[in-house]
Parts: structure tokens; sequence; C-alpha cells
């Protein structure tokens, strides 16, 4: 959800044994495989144990992602103290990561053997419908929700939901779902985004399914002041220019808050959410530290690693820290075709820019 970023590659170089790995990575998953030796025709502990030797010879794991850097950053490290001998190395690319990764395909260019994304998942289930995906076969495999694996082999690892932020010196009146946007002392006080793309198309249509059919007509009449993305509505609501950010994200708000700036984080419920899916390219230079790499962040403490400090919501249920998945509604792109944007692009126009 948040507007593109830099690119970032870091990469910290770690040693061990293959055994003393496998048996590591063992003891930490040891509940689960008690539950797992036959359950899942995917997972098999014996040809489970070879994948991980052959990652640990890989020896390295290349990722493409669309998170903030500190939650890569930090799945970076829990991961490689479970397996010391996996570097994971990531790059941050938050446009056109289908061109990049089919431009490696066609070419057999060394790139990403894994895409952590929230910015291509039409383009995921595609790779997924035509096999180009390997099928998560770990451990964390056989108890992963159902609902949460798309086509069989890209697991939605997280879900990160649209917020609103506020400015705490301005707003003494707490703040607690959409329909506090439309009180009076708000007019000319609010800020939300453009209409920037598919995504924010489908956010404001779920707004008049959620809030009423003539919430948009309310909200226009509130006068909003229009930014160009979470990022800046939520500046305009952190320097004062604007009282509330209606369209504001956990992973720009929190780390505010926690420097002391004056604004307070809510999470509507019900809420609007982007998913992570978790794909693993059957093309990959070094597949099984992919496939490694998958099944710890279908782990729980991969999760945490993810979503404990509370920027999204976990597929698995009681991940400490982490949002709650079922008051978030994913965002579907697939009916959002060039047509159908246009169209509500006009609708929107005539609501907020009386065009």
């Amino acid at each position: 959800m948040s507007t593109p970023g830099s690119s970032k590659h870091s990469v910290i170089r770690a040693g061990s044994t293959a055994a003393s790995v496998v048996l590591a990575a063992a003891a930490l998953l040891a509940p689960t495989l008690l539950l797992a030796q036959s359950a899942s025709p995917g997972y098999q502990a014996a040809e489970w144990a070879k994948t991980v030797a052959a990652a640990n010879k890989e020896g390295r794991v290349v990722v493409y992602y669309s998170a903030v850097t500190p939650v890569i950053e930090r799945i970076k490290v829990e991961f490689e103290k479970a397996y010391p001998a996996i570097v994971l190395e990531h790059s941050r690319l938050n446009t056109n990561v289908p061109g990049k990764v089919e431009a490696e395909r066609n070419t057999g260019a060394d790139g990403a053997d894994a895409d952590l994304d929230s910015s291509a998942i039409i383009w995921t289930l595609a790779l997924a419908k035509a096999g180009a995906l390997k099928v998560p076969n770990g451990p964390n495999s056989v108890n992963w929700p159902a609902a949460f694996m798309l086509n069989g082999s890209a697991p939605v690892l997280a879900m990160e939901p649209i917020t609103i932020s506020y400015n705490i010196n301005l707003v003494k009146t707490p703040i607690s779902g959409y329909q506090d946007l439309l009180r009076p002392e708000f007019k000319g006080k609010l800020a939300t985004t453009e209409l920037l793309g598919p995504t924010l198309v489908a956010w404001y249509e779920w707004l008049e399914k959620t809030q009423g059919a003539d919430y948009l007509s309310k909200l226009a009449a509130q006068a909003p002041r229009f930014y160009t993305g979470a990022a800046a509505t939520t500046q305009a609501a952190l320097s004062g220019e604007m009282s509330v950010a209606a369209f504001s994200n956990s992973t720009i708000s929190m780390p505010l808050i926690a420097q002391g700036a004056p604004i307070k984080m809510v999470v509507p419920n019900p809420s609007f959410g982007i998913r992570y899916t978790g794909a693993v390219f059957s093309w990959a230079k070094r597949p099984n530290a992919a496939l490694v790499l998958q099944d710890f962040l279908m782990s729980p403490r991969g999760q945490a690693a993810w979503s404990g400090r509370g920027e999204s919501a976990s597929p698995l249920p009681n991940i400490p820290g982490a949002m709650d998945i079922r008051s978030v509604t994913p965002y579907d792109p697939t009916p959002y075709t060039t047509e159908v944007v246009a169209a509500y692009g006009k609708k929107w126009n005539a609501l907020f820019r009386k065009q």
C-alpha cells in the first residue's frame, strides 16, 4: 500500500555444517513434525531433510519483496538464526516485478529465487495456474490454512490493512472507524488519497459496500484534501495541515508513533487490506533454499518475525502481536480490469471533483 520506494540489496555471510542445521531445524519444528509425518501428501520428513541439506549447499537465497525494509530485515535475522548456512539476500521492488523476473527467466540470468509481493497477485496467480511455482512441501505446509493458499502453490503470508491516522493534538474525541470521519468538525480537515489505480478503486468501492451506498457522497461533502498515497496523507495529519488521514497504513504510522509523533493509528473493523504472497519460481537457481525460506515464513517463528510487531495480520492463529486477520477483507485485483477502473474513475470524479 505504500508508495513505490527505493531498492535495497543486503548480503551477510554465515556458515555451518549441513548436519547441524538439519538437527537445529528439526528441534525448532518438533511439535509440527510430530503432527505431520504423513498428514500432507507434499511433506515427507526424509525428503525434507534432503531439501534442507541441499539448501545448505546452495548457501543463499535471493528474494524480491515489496514490504517495508524493516520487515524483511527482521525476517532475515530470524531466518539466518534458524538456518545459519543460508544467506538471505533481498532487493525491494515495488514496481514492475513481473517485468524484471520474466526478463531473468527468459535470459537465464541469475536473479530472484522467490518473490514476497503484494503488487502483482494476478501475475502470481497466472504462474501458479501454469505450474510455474514450486509447491510448498515443508513441515509447516501441513497445517497452513487452506484459505490462505492460492492455487496450491502461493501462500498468503501476511495481510496489511488500510488504517486511519489522526493528530492527537487536534482530535480530542477518539476516532474508532470510518463513520467518525463524517463528524462535522472534520470538514476540510480530512486527508485522503487520489484514485491512483485498481487498489484505490477497490478501497473506495469497499467503503461504499461496508459503510453505506451514500457514504462516499457524505465523505465528499466533508471537502477532503487529496494526496498521493498513504505516506503523504499521514504526513499531512502529523504536521497538523490536516487533522485526520483517512487512508494510511501501519508500516508508515507505527514507526512515527514509536519516535513520539503526535498521531494515533486506528485499525477499522472491518478493514480492507492487501495480501503478501510468497512464490518460489520453478526456474530458481537455488530452489531448495527458496523452499526452506518459504517454509520458515509459514512457521510460527517466521510469522512472528513478519507480523509480530503489529504491522500486519497473520494467517496463523495465536501469533503474539499480530493483527486479527478475520477482520480484514483482502484486496482481490481480478475484477478490476482497465474498463472497470476507467468507469469507476468517472463516478469518483463526479463525486469528489464535480467533473
